[in-house]
């Protein structure tokens, strides 16, 4: 999940020096240890994202696999806080 906020069109996540993350990386020892120490901090999006002020997936296109639901743009389901309820696309 890091490295997919991190290397995107709209990073919300900046200061990754590694990365993607894979197990091989931990057979690299040096690529391994930049990756842990990394100094992450949140760009001008993430910090727009966390106080709800912006849309991560407004500037960057969305399409993984999550427990057998393919997600994208167009399908990607909200929680809505104050209903307490989905919202559908």
């Amino acid at each position: 999940m890091l490295d997919g906020l991190a290397h995107c069109p709209s990073p919300a996540v900046s200061g990754l020096d590694e990365g993607p993350f894979t197990i091989e990386m931990h057979e690299q020892a040096d690529h391994h240890a930049r990756y842990k120490q990394s100094r992450l901090s949140l760009t001008a999006l993430g910090k727009a994202v966390l106080a709800q002020a912006d849309d991560f997936a407004r500037h960057n296109p969305i399409h993984r696999w999550w427990g057998g639901t393919e997600l994208t743009n167009h399908r990607l389901w909200r929680w809505d806080s104050l209903n307490r309820a989905l919202v559908a696309p």
